[in-house]
């Protein structure tokens, strides 16, 4: 599993840029960022819930369907720190799949990978889809929950 390589800058993570995903439609590669790194050389712990949010917002885009970041809050995240990540690493891949389809949520299982298939982090999150303008939860369009069935469909191997 090789990470894809960026254009531009290194390190700009800018959620308007081009995405960086692989054959896996559920994955999504970020590049790693010096500021990502703490005194001791590695990612520091709560860094990995940045990447794990950046990369969420860019599936959420390009896999859902879900454009706006403002369109869902994430309501409950969990995170096992399985191994160190380090510059040396370059990029991480974010992996998503949906284990549950609510009314107005989904639950995700995510994990982040090293280029070399290393499992650093494992975790769940339930995000809660919203209206950007009263700010409260709103039921999935008919689009959003067929393309999030599709996505459960996928990946149940049943």
């Amino acid at each position: 599993m090789s990470a894809p390589t960026t254009a531009g800058a290194r390190g700009d993570r800018a959620v308007g840029q081009d995405v960086l995903m692989d054959d896996n439609p559920g994955a999504v590669w970020l590049p790693l960022r010096f500021r990502d790194v703490d005194a001791f050389g590695h990612v520091y712990h709560a860094e990995y819930l940045t990447l794990l949010d950046e990369a969420r917002t860019r599936w959420f885009r390009h896999v859902v369907g879900v454009a706006n970041p403002a369109d869902y809050v994430l309501a409950r995240i969990e995170i096992d720190y399985v191994s160190s990540i380090v510059l040396a690493d370059e990029s991480v891949r974010g992996t998503f799949e949906i284990e549950r389809v609510g009314t107005s949520s989904l639950t995700l299982a995510e994990t982040l990978h090293t280029p070399d298939g290393r499992l650093v982090s494992r975790g769940r999150a339930v995000t809660v889809f919203r209206d950007a303008d009263t700010g409260t939860s709103r039921r999935l369009t008919d689009d959003e929950r067929r393309r999030a069935m599709a996505l459960v469909s996928a990946s149940d191997p049943a």
